[in-house]
């Protein structure tokens, strides 16, 4: 029931979900109902209800019987009134960032960010950064793949170029903190201030409001760089989807290197288009000649076996590693 836990939390359509028979016995059916009284009714009634009405088609078609309290829930008046909210309503949506490896789901703190988002609008107020993108979801897992995850970020100064949403550096955060030491800072930036708002939103759902070594800064790529301090990596996600900001992005990574003694940049991006990631990887070899490569990539998401969930028809998703 975990996994189908951490998939309701993340809102996944109902009707793309796997449920299997395990999950249709009695106490299953008791458990979802304090799962989605405690967690999810109060947010999005709407979602409830038709996760609930999916969860009753399967098992009509199992050998089970629905117990009086799942149809209780199903015919509360909260329930049965429920309609869906306009695509712009903020939603609030919990990721599991624990790992790409399947493992148990523990319900640590650490192992979830909640993040406000709008997941059904692409765009809006001129920046994409108000909703979750799957290279962030993929990055914020591979980075925090433990034991002994890929870089070491322990006492470094780390900044993210494009946060968004936030959820990589958060991630981040509060993963090293609970499991391996924490970083000294971590700068989440984007050229759009309007997402600065729901960041410090998400900072305090996290309760992570309070913590000095986190913070959020504006950073236009291309001009001079407005970062005190020296930035030991550079992390981005989903933030190469646009070819003619290309060169300017690798301009701003060579900045980086150049002037604030940064060792790598580790830049995820999903390959929507082969001819943009063609221009990606042109513009790299030109910046960086010998000095990047592809350290992780998963043809479909979809596949993975860990508790975050992958859209079905998820394109391929590259890590890609930039040496100074």
């Amino acid at each position: 029931m975990d996994k189908l836990y951490s998939y309701l939390n993340q809102r996944v359509n109902p009707k793309q979900l796997i449920i299997s028979s395990e999950c249709l016995t009695y106490d299953s059916q008791l458990s979802l109902v304090r799962h989605i009284t405690k967690t999810i009714l109060k947010i999005n009634p709407y979602y409830a209800k038709i996760i609930l009405r999916e969860y009753i088609k399967h098992i009509e078609n199992s050998s089970e019987e629905i117990s009086d309290e799942l149809y209780e829930l199903f015919c509360s008046s909260l329930i049965l009134n429920a309609v869906e909210s306009p695509p712009d309503t903020p939603e609030i949506i919990k990721y599991y960032v624990n790992g790409l490896a399947s493992k148990e789901y523990l319900g640590k703190d650490y192992e979830s960010i909640l993040v406000k988002e709008t997941p059904k609008v692409i765009t809006g107020s001129n920046t994409t950064g108000l909703r979750t993108w799957e290279a962030a979801l993929y990055l914020s897992n591979f980075l925090n793949d433990g034991p002994e995850p890929p870089y070491d970020f322990r006492d470094s100064n780390v900044l993210e170029l494009g946060c968004g949403t936030g959820l990589t550096s958060l991630a981040l955060a509060k993963n090293y903190q609970h499991n391996y030491g924490s970083i000294r800072q971590i700068v989440m930036t984007d050229g759009s201030t309007s997402v600065f708002d729901n960041l410090y939103e998400t900072l305090k759902s996290n309760n992570l409001q309070n913590e000095a070594n986190i913070r959020c800064q504006q950073l236009i790529w291309g001009d001079d760089l407005n970062i005190q301090e020296d930035i030991d990596f550079l992390i981005g996600a989903d933030i190469t989807f646009d070819s003619t900001l290309l060169e300017t992005l690798c301009f701003t990574i060579n900045d980086f290197f150049v002037n604030k003694n940064t060792k790598f940049a580790i830049i995820a991006a999903t390959v929507r288009s082969i001819e943009t990631i063609k221009i990606w990887e042109e513009q790299l070899e030109k910046w960086f000649t010998s000095k990047w490569s592809i350290k992780s990539k998963i043809e479909k998401p979809e596949s993975l076996t860990t508790n975050c969930w992958f859209r079905i028809g998820t394109q391929e998703i590259r890590v890609y590693e930039i040496h100074s």
